[in-house]
């Protein structure tokens, strides 16, 4: 089945396509809907809308997922996320696609056995669970939106992360893990 993750944002929105098989997952696009140069939340939402709307017709998207919002103290921000998801919602929902959606706890959870994984932690794994995703440049918010498909492909199959959490990751790749503490301390 392909599925298409989608990390929303009202400034950068992530999507991701994968084809999920046989449990074998493939990356087959990626990419970042960049919306700063607009302050105008209609033209954000026409971006969103317009961009995921084109993925249905250059993919046979068979369902979509989304993170759901993460709620702080500031309403305008909330207000802002659940736009921008509201966009990408309408633009699967017209094309008759089921659309999930997934708390970023579950999607870290289901990725990296770890509901409070790091951003680079999150990237990892997804470079380790796609095929074909090991030598791509991958965003934050493009990792995320791999990340919320996986969680998708995962929950479709019935199936779990493969480490059941992030210390057993930790103990089966020491050196890996070493070395990305080193990258995360020197940015």
């Amino acid at each position: 089945m392909i599925i298409l993750g989608i990390d929303p944002g009202s400034r950068k929105t992530g999507y991701a396509v994968i084809d999920s098989e046989n449990n074998r997952m493939t990356i087959l696009d990626f990419g970042t809907i960049v919306l700063t140069d607009t302050n105008v939340m209609p033209e954000k939402l026409v971006r969103i809308y317009t961009k995921v709307g084109e993925l249905f017709r250059r993919f046979p998207i068979g369902s979509v997922a989304v993170e759901a919002g993460f709620y702080g103290k500031n309403p305008q921000s909330a207000y802002k996320l659940g736009y921008a998801r509201s966009a990408a919602v309408l633009a699967a929902a017209l094309e008759n696609v089921e659309v999930m959606e997934y708390s970023p706890r579950k999607v870290k959870q289901s990725v990296t056995g770890n509901g409070n994984a790091s951003k680079v932690q999150i990237k990892y794994m997804v470079k380790r669970l796609l095929a074909g995703a090991a030598d791509l440049p991958l965003k934050e918010d493009e990792a995320d939106a791999c990340a919320v498909a996986i969680c998708h492909a995962q929950n479709l199959a019935g199936g779990k992360a493969r480490h059941r959490s992030w210390k057993e990751f930790v103990e089966k790749n020491k050196g890996l893990v070493v070395k990305s503490a080193r990258l995360e301390r020197v940015k």
